[in-house]
């Protein structure tokens, strides 16, 4: 639910948003709103206008499954999506995994298009295939991919769950795994064993006090699979360079198990009487004025605390993003002026 800005007497109820799980940040195309989530070939959201609480339901991405799929997903489906524009191709580049659950047999893909939009002409999802891959003998998990493009246009990918935790990669022009820079950078784990249960890192460019630099946010804990008893809270840092290392607000480092918690397991909102549980899978709009009026949002995935009978508890919300006396990101009152 969130607060109608232009009559703050009414509520309205986000519709089309029930039983959805691992959310994508928002992203415009043309003059829609588009988001991305885990189910079948990954599931579209779409509105026109944010502010009218209406999301409609789109196509499916793949209708016809890559062939890779099927050697790392039993299910043949797609999980965690996220999308971001390249405005140097552009295209909108879809990156996504498919594996199953505990595997460490796993796979990030990418796909591309030059529109969001189904109506829109041109539009077709391209499959570009296999960005990077793990097995059974690897010591992290191609999972929860994130991309990332910095002010000066270098292109990186977030990557990881579980096991050794958070990592870095960089991109070459095409958007898959680049070419000469090999690296894989170390960011955030929970602590050093194989159940380490982290995930669904996020890297943001943003300012600090005047400074730029780079969020990362991550989930720690277990996810909406576990319904009114997932344990996800989010933890971010902050780092002057996209590669880290990232810390805390006391200085800790978030390799070494540091992270401020952004967003609790649990809240409580009066204006909407709505408990969310496990807000994760964290999306930044920065200067969308979604709302007509305020400039920054976060977007989420949550399990809705006692949902009304028959229905699923997976949802997704969104809150203004504030800043703090530090400079830090802080979630504040939901979608309400």
């Amino acid at each position: 639910l969130h607060e109608n800005p232009k009559n703050t007497s009414s509520i309205l109820e986000m519709t089309g948003l029930v039983g959805l799980n691992d959310a994508s940040r928002i992203i415009k195309s043309g003059s829609k709103y588009f988001w991305y989530s885990t189910g079948g070939g990954i599931r579209m959201r779409w509105t026109d206008d944010p502010d009218s609480g209406v999301w409609n339901s789109g196509p499916d991405v793949f209708p016809v499954r890559p062939g890779f799929w099927s050697g790392y997903s039993p299910m043949n489906a797609a999980w965690a999506p996220d999308v971001i524009y390249d405005a140097a191709s552009g295209q909108y580049r879809m990156y996504y995994c498919v594996s199953s659950l505990g595997s460490l047999t796993s796979a990030i893909g990418l796909a591309t298009n030059t529109t969001l939009d189904p109506a829109a002409p041109g539009y077709a999802w391209v499959d570009r295939g296999i960005v990077i891959s793990t097995n059974t003998n690897s010591t992290f998990n191609a999972l929860d991919p994130c991309p990332v493009i910095t002010p000066g246009g270098d292109r990186y990918l977030c990557l990881g769950s579980h096991w050794s935790g958070i990592k870095l990669i960089r991109l070459g022009t095409d958007g898959k795994r680049h070419s000469s820079i090999t690296t894989m950078w170390n960011l955030a784990r929970k602590n050093t064993s194989s159940s380490s249960a982290i995930e669904a890192g996020a890297i943001y460019p943003g300012i600090k006090n005047g400074v730029a630099g780079y969020w990362l946010y991550v989930n720690w804990g277990s996810g909406l699979g576990q319904q009114q008893n997932a344990t996800y809270e989010v933890r971010i840092g902050w780092s002057t360079s996209i590669t880290g290392p990232y810390l805390d607000k006391a200085g800790n480092n978030m390799h070494n198990g540091g992270g401020s918690v952004f967003m609790p397991n649990k809240q409580t909102f009066i204006w909407d009487n709505s408990t969310r549980i496990g807000r994760g899978h964290i999306g930044i709009i920065k200067g969308a004025q979604m709302d007509g009026t305020y400039p920054d949002w976060v977007s989420y995935s949550y399990w809705l605390e006692n949902p009304p009978a028959g229905q699923d508890g997976k949802r997704f919300g969104m809150q203004r993003l504030i800043t703090d006396s530090d400079g830090w990101p802080n979630d504040g009152i939901l979608f309400q002026n």
